[in-house]
């Protein structure tokens, strides 16, 4: 049998064996977060970070959120993974910004979560009950949320808009955003699809899209942020043309909360610029 055939059975075969004990998971705390460091490039310091989610499985390590994120949108329990998810950052929020992060923590939300009625509910009750400063929460939304139900979308985005979280727009360029959305939808920030990012010094076209994206965002008079940024040509790239943050393994990849507040805390760090 094809090495490739028999690689899919096994991953098939690791996320059956996985499905069940996801709740078991969430239950028993196995789930970590790890903060990714934005960097100002005019500044070249830390600016902020963007959560990502980690399990640490007993048996199996550290699991990717590739391997059971899928599976938690399609078991629905993204939803309160995602809730979590939100909880943490508001522990851990003091802890960073007494350790002085200057801007916002970026979190995930997921087309799968905007399908629960009590999503804006939810995150409102957390925020009040952990007393989350939403002058650094950030949500990340991909453009497949947008246009799942966009009238409850904009209800959810406009309540935690009120409360003063910001959004941010990830993996731009690859769906279907119009001008009109980006305008009506309390949108502060595009991120850039580390795709596009890729083929800087690679593909013309990659590179007029980047540079596309960087111009649209400041004649919207938005915010941008280059993700996955490996290279130093890219990050020249991207500081030759304005582009104001970056994230990326060129500068941190993902790191437990106590590195990242480590790195806040010393300022001879420099990212590789």
């Amino acid at each position: 049998m094809p090495f490739l055939i028999l690689s899919e059975i096994w991953t098939i075969k690791k996320a059956i064996s996985l499905e069940p004990e996801l709740w078991h998971a969430l239950q028993k705390r196995q789930f970590r977060l790890y903060y990714q460091p934005r960097i100002c490039l005019n500044t070249q310091r830390i600016i902020g970070a963007e959560a990502l989610i980690r399990w640490e499985h007993p048996i199996h390590g550290m699991i990717p959120p590739d391997e059971f994120i899928p599976l938690s949108e399609k078991t629905g329990l993204i939803v309160p993974i995602g809730y979590w998810v939100v909880e943490q950052v508001g522990y851990d929020m003091q802890i960073l910004k007494a350790a002085g992060l200057p801007e916002h923590i970026g979190v995930n939300l997921s087309f799968r979560q905007f399908q629960d009625g009590y999503l804006a509910s939810t995150i409102e009750r957390l925020i009040a009950q952990y007393h989350i400063d939403t002058r650094q929460l950030e949500f990340e939304l991909t453009e497949t949320a947008l246009f799942r139900d966009e009238p409850h979308v904009v209800y959810c985005m406009e309540s935690l808009s009120q409360l003063g979280a910001e959004f941010s727009l990830d993996d731009f360029g690859t769906g279907y955003s119009s001008f009109a959305m980006l305008q009506k939808l309390p949108i502060s920030t595009l991120k850039i699809d580390k795709s596009f990012v890729a083929g800087i010094g690679q593909s013309e076209g990659d590179e007029e899209i980047v540079r596309s994206i960087i111009s649209l965002a400041r004649n919207l008079k938005k915010k941008v942020i280059a993700e996955g940024v490996e290279t130093k040509e890219q990050l020249d790239f991207l500081t030759a043309h304005n582009c104001s943050m970056a994230q990326g393994y060129y500068f941190s990849r993902p790191i437990p909360l106590e590195r990242f507040v480590e790195l806040l805390h010393d300022p001879a760090w420099c990212p590789n610029l």
